[in-house]
């Protein structure tokens, strides 16, 4: 149990958390918890149900920062028991917070794609030159090779992503997602921590050449759509 020290800290800790999506700012105030308290390995926290009333957050988001903590080793959920401190709850702060801000960052960042990309796809399938679609059939060519032998294609994979921005021929459209990139170039830079991300993700570009090549606009925006849900879920799988 936590003592009276703890319980006068817990009183000056609990400002209900407002801002959604909660994950980082249940992960800062976990982790300011532990340290205004002084908790070490093995100091047990509240209960979740406590926490929940603390914060003031859904059991939902909170199960997925605990998650998130559970997995950086900061602390140990035992069934049945409670949730204690782990052996790496401390001094690790300010990397868990980096990870949960980095991830949802991307996240939202998908969402933000998928609003301009299904317009910008319209635009390329009716505004693209024939010249201009086998540029991006030879892009899609080499980063297709690339794939199937197992090779890094991640220039590749930019590469398609932004000539298909580039062929949208909206100048404004193109400089927004410009002014964005260092966002976006992220995703290409095997983001929190990844070794070889995206992967179920990569025969799809091939999918969406064909459509553009067919002038579909819906088939090209749904493949799109699937394309990005499949990194969205790589991304929110990682811990």
């Amino acid at each position: 149990m936590i003592g009276d020290k703890n319980r006068e800290h817990e009183s000056k800790m609990n400002g209900k958390i407002k801002r959604t999506p909660l994950q980082s700012e249940i992960i800062r105030y976990i982790q300011e918890f532990i340290e205004g308290n002084g908790l070490k390995a093995g100091n047990r926290l509240p209960s979740q149900e406590k926490l929940i009333q603390m914060m003031g957050v859904s059991r939902t988001s909170l199960r997925e920062a605990m998650k998130t903590l559970e997995a950086r080793g900061v602390i140990t959920v035992r069934n049945g028991k409670g949730i204690y401190v782990g052996d790496g709850g401390d001094g690790t702060g300010l990397a868990i917070l980096d990870f949960a801000r980095e991830k949802e960052k991307l996240l939202e960042m998908l969402e933000v794609r998928k609003v301009l990309e299904k317009e910008i796809l319209r635009m390329v399938i009716h505004r693209a030159t024939p010249e201009e679609i086998r540029e991006l059939g030879e892009i899609t060519a080499v980063l297709m090779a690339k794939f199937r032998r197992g090779e890094q294609q991640t220039a590749e994979d930019k590469q398609f992503h932004y000539t298909i921005y580039r062929l949208s021929h909206n100048q404004v459209m193109y400089q927004m997602i410009l002014s964005i990139s260092s966002v976006i170039d992220r995703f290409w830079e095997f983001p929190l921590e990844m070794e070889d991300p995206f992967l179920a993700s990569l025969p799809l570009h091939e999918e969406l050449y064909q459509a553009i090549c067919e002038k579909n606009v819906k088939k090209a925006q749904a493949i799109n759509e699937r394309l990005l849900d499949a990194i969205y879920q790589d991304i929110r799988n990682q811990r």
